[in-house]
């Protein structure tokens, strides 16, 4: 399962906008021409099951807004039962692409504090949060700051990573390696600003994230089980990995 995605914070650190898009991807090394079941924690697909006497779950269905399947999949079997039912061709291919849009888990929270000091003295403080579980670790995130035009030189701070300001980029640009779950880190700068027009106002642009987050799904959809439907009844083994990516992750500032 890859996932990326999508939000715009306002401000304030309200959410304007959140959405996941994402792709089942599946490498096939059956031999024959088995049946397979995907059952995944969708909603619609829960409530269709029969409940089992004595048996409760603390699973929460998912929502998905939009669905498109690859050609193997029996799609009146999935309008009837809602079950992903397919003959999987050799080798790899992607079973499933789907959209969500409701109670997104963000994997990051930005908190950027942007002071003018005067017109040539400007202070960016920024608390980077991580908030998927400790467990697991994002690798590669890049954080970009724009600073103005007129940005003459930067002095960065912080403990964690390295950032300095890139002029081809226009922005402060912080990258840490590895950031663990449920871990804080901090930023300082300050930035010394060159002589401009008074007219030239500096339109702010957001501030932007890239990250890789394995093992983890921003939608919460998992998938709960893969059944193989086979009359010499051999038993097949199955992998699963997820991973989520930064989309246009962006912080208004």
């Amino acid at each position: 399962m890859i996932e990326e995605v999508h939000v715009l914070m306002s401000i304030k650190g309200t959410v304007l906008r959140a959405e996941v898009t994402g792709t089942i991807k599946l490498k096939c090394l059956l031999t024959g021409m088995p049946e397979c079941k995907l059952g995944m924690n969708d909603k619609l697909l829960m409530e269709k099951e029969p409940k089992k006497a004595g048996v409760t779950t603390s699973d929460k269905g998912i929502t998905i807004d939009d669905m498109k399947f690859h050609q193997c999949v029996k799609l009146p079997k999935f309008d009837k039962e809602r079950s992903i039912t397919f003959i999987p061709p050799d080798g790899s291919f992607d079973l499933m692409e789907y959209r969500i849009n409701e109670n997104i888990n963000l994997p990051f929270k930005l908190m950027p504090v942007i002071t003018q000091i005067n017109q040539q003295k400007m202070e960016v403080r920024l608390k980077l949060k991580s908030i998927f579980d400790k467990t697991l670790n994002a690798n590669n995130v890049v954080v970009k700051i724009p600073c103005p035009k007129n940005t003459a030189s930067v002095n960065c701070n912080t403990l964690v990573g390295r950032a300095k300001y890139e002029p081809e980029n226009g922005a402060i640009v912080w990258r840490l390696k590895k950031f663990p779950g449920d871990f804080e880190c901090f930023l300082q700068c300050e930035v010394q600003l060159g002589v401009s027009s008074k007219d030239q106002v500096w339109v702010r642009p957001p501030i932007s994230m890239d990250f890789v987050v394995p093992m983890f799904t921003a939608s919460g959809l998992r998938v709960r089980f893969l059944r193989v439907y086979e009359k010499s009844g051999y038993k097949p083994n199955k992998l699963h990995r997820a991973m989520t990516k930064a989309g246009e992750y962006q912080h208004r500032i």
